[in-house]
């Protein structure tokens, strides 16, 4: 019986083989596809564009803000300083709100163009995966050789590797 059970494994064991070996795998390193690609670039380049205006409010209120507490130490006591001190806490409450608002716009931009940036690259590594007739894309490895890495190719789809700043 022992022997009997062995044997099954065994067997198993060549089969799964013999499967395995048939398994056609690919590679895509996400971190390079997610940081250095062309389009990437272009999405983040357009939304820094997209918000450099509300982000140049926020930083001139913030400017005005600090401007406004440094005053304080030297208003005079009295009915002048009640009134600097409530502008400041006015102020001060709104930049918090223009922040906070400013913050929760630009993340839930990123979150909306990296959901359309990594549905268009699902979109490309299966359409990659069909042409190399691959059964498996994986994208974390311990250890991808080049004849399975396909990254290359996403990349390429991607308009290209990103732009490296100068002096670099």
């Amino acid at each position: 019986m022992k022997y009997w059970i062995g044997g099954i494994a065994l067997m198993f064991s060549v089969l799964a083989q013999q499967v395995w070996a048939q398994v056609q795998i690919g590679y895509v390193d996400g971190i390079r596809i997610e940081n250095d690609t062309r389009r990437a670039y272009d999405i983040s380049e357009s939304l820094r564009k997209e918000f450099s205006a509300r982000e140049a409010e926020v930083r001139g209120m913030e400017a005005k803000v600090k401007a406004l507490q440094a005053q304080l130490p030297n208003a005079p006591a009295g009915r002048e300083r009640e009134l600097k001190e409530r502008e400041f806490q006015t102020m001060a409450q709104r930049l918090e709100q223009l922040g906070r608002a400013f913050l929760d716009d630009v993340e839930r931009r990123k979150s909306e163009e990296r959901r359309k940036y990594f549905s268009e690259v699902t979109t490309i590594v299966s359409k990659i995966a069909e042409a190399r007739k691959l059964d498996l894309v994986v994208q974390e490895a311990v250890f991808a050789s080049k004849s399975v890495d396909i990254t290359e190719q996403v990349v390429k789809a991607l308009g290209g590797p990103a732009p490296r700043p100068a002096g670099k």
